[in-house]
């Protein structure tokens, strides 16, 4: 009875490890609060490392498959539950849907994203041999699973393993070689082993290969610093980036507060140095919808921003509607003297805010997407613009744009010196989601080897160089605005040439020992069934023998 209620405790005292070590992996604020928890910001990034042990340790805990899986949503809805609890605030405070409604919506979500970790466990019981399988297999296994999210049902990508190290400067620089899915790998291969030699298990051979890699990536990663400290910037642009704090009750009645909203837009704008390069708006900043095809900017300024000095070049976000055919397009401008030259359109688009996935189904049983005063969903964009404003050239990533490693290479690839994110979300309130948000940003300039500016309603807003170095961070919901000459640098990196290589070779490896497994499983059931026939017939003949007896 006593071992029993000691393995109780421990497996209770565990799941709950597991889920406080995977909130404060990644940047968790108390609703209301402007900034993370402190130990979050002290040593947040260490936090990831315990959590697939834990895993494995709750989930071994029990024989059955369907036991494992049941103790897998229990413990694994809860700690989505503490990373995203911020879809509560965009879908029932700022998107009206009843809070009943919302409840059940985002118990879906948090149930749908654990579903992730039922399929890295499914692959993982099914390579296990013996009960065992060595740590190196469970972290390609773990980064199949994970990498499912980019691509189906819904591309979120989002608080993966990887995430957690947006603020330690050595292993960020990992994401130059192999983008996130480098990161997560090496973080579950690491603790994995150890965990494994814990419990007694020995592999000298992965072990001196995991401390060589180690070794070598430290180096790397200290090599790689240093270069950049003494690289000097091919050119500079004097930038000016509002963040005009302006909430989402205010925008979403625009109508109302429009002299407010411009008023505050006025205000910023002609508090920037006049030499200024680039002037850079949020997303979805002009309070008016814009037709497609419309390019006469003079007119809008004139309009609505007649005491506003006009910059030369500015980066504008608009919404954006085809009346024929009825779609609506997040998108921002190029605008360069009285014309808007050229149109970017948002290419990943937010699941369930600004798309409905499986929309046929979903709209059959009465869901739509969670955004105010839109009688169609949004499209994708399919082109990743670049735009020579003269002194250099820019892209535009507007909000999720920027979560994704291959989108943005591809923008660099198409020639873009400095990226350029522009953000609201106001719609999340002070939640975690913005400082989620905007700690991936530090991979995507370490990736692509290209400054990013950040222009964020109400933050953050911030400047971020290659190294993933964070300069001019705003607060969170505070009216103020950066104007500074920003860098410019072309460091390319082996993820820029080479792209998701280390992702496709996980993925070849991962199917390869899949395939593999299941040829040994199907080989020994063969040879049982040929078997067979011999088994019988002996145990035919001991029957025989006892008779006679």
């Amino acid at each position: 009875m006593d071992a029993v209620k000691s393995k109780i405790i421990k497996l209770a005292v565990a799941s709950i490890l597991f889920i406080v070590c995977f909130a404060l992996s990644f940047p968790f604020v108390i609703p209301g609060d402007p900034q993370p928890v402190f130990i979050h910001r002290f040593i947040g990034w260490i936090f990831i490392f315990p959590v697939m042990p834990l895993f494995l340790y709750v989930i071994e805990s029990f024989e059955k498959l369907k036991h494992k899986i049941g103790m897998l949503y229990l413990i694994c809805i809860p700690a989505n539950a503490f990373v995203f609890y911020w879809a509560y605030y965009s879908i029932h405070v700022y998107g009206g849907v009843p809070k009943s409604y919302t409840i059940l919506l985002v118990f879906v979500m948090f149930t749908a994203l654990s579903t992730f970790w039922l399929f890295f466990l499914l692959i993982y019981e099914f390579l296990k041999k013996d009960g065992r399988i060595a740590p190196w297999k469970v972290a390609a296994s773990w980064v199949t699973a994970e990498t499912v999210r980019t691509f189906f049902p819904v591309d979120f990508y989002w608080s993966c393993f990887g995430h957690s190290q947006y603020n330690n400067k050595l292993t960020l620089q990992w994401a130059s070689i192999g983008a996130i899915y480098f990161l997560s790998f090496m973080i579950v291969w690491i603790s994995v082993y150890i965990f494994a030699r814990l419990r007694g298990e020995k592999n000298w051979k992965e072990g001196i290969i995991l401390i060589v890699s180690v070794t070598i990536l430290i180096t790397y990663s200290v090599v790689r610093i240093e270069s950049f400290r003494k690289l000097e910037p091919f050119k500079e642009v004097k930038v000016a980036i509002m963040q005009p704090a302006i909430n989402q009750f205010d925008i979403n009645s625009k109508e109302k507060n429009l002299e407010d909203i411009i008023a505050v837009f006025t205000s910023q704008i002609n508090s920037f140095d006049k030499d200024t390069d680039l002037l850079v708006w949020h997303e979805a900043a002009i309070p008016v919808r814009v037709p497609v095809g419309f390019d006469n900017f003079r007119y809008l300024w004139t309009k609505y921003f007649p005491d506003a000095y006009r910059f030369e070049n500015q980066i504008v976000g608009l919404d954006m509607i085809d009346r024929d055919k009825r779609e609506f397009y997040n998108s921002a401008g190029f605008v360069k003297g009285d014309r808007i030259e050229k149109i970017y359109r948002k290419i990943k688009l937010a699941p369930f805010g600004e798309y409905l996935p499986m929309s046929d189904f979903l709209h059959s049983i009465g869901l739509s997407t969670i955004v105010p005063n839109s009688v169609g969903t949004f499209m994708r964009g399919t082109e990743h613009t670049v735009f020579d404003f003269g002194k250099f050239n820019a892209s535009i990533l507007i909000c999720y744009d920027g979560t994704f490693s291959e989108n943005v290479r591809d923008f660099v690839r198409n020639g873009a010196e400095l990226l350029v994110n522009i953000s609201n979300d106001a719609w999340f309130g002070f939640s975690s989601e913005i400082t989620q948000h905007g700690s991936f940003y530090p991979f995507r300039a370490v990736e692509s080897g290209r400054t990013i500016i950040r222009a964020s309603n109400v933050g953050i807003s911030e400047v971020i160089l290659p190294d993933g170095t964070r300069e001019n961070q705003t607060n969170l919901f505070e009216r103020t605005s950066i104007n500074r000459k920003v860098p410019l640098y072309q460091y390319d990196t082996i993820y820029l040439k080479y792209g998701n290589w280390f992702l496709y070779l996980v993925l070849i490896i991962t199917f390869g020992m899949i395939f593999l497994r299941f040829s040994e499983i199907r080989s020994a059931k063969v040879q049982h069934v040929e078997q067979e026939p011999e088994i019988k017939k002996k145990r035919a003949g001991r029957n025989k023998n006892k008779t006679k007896k």
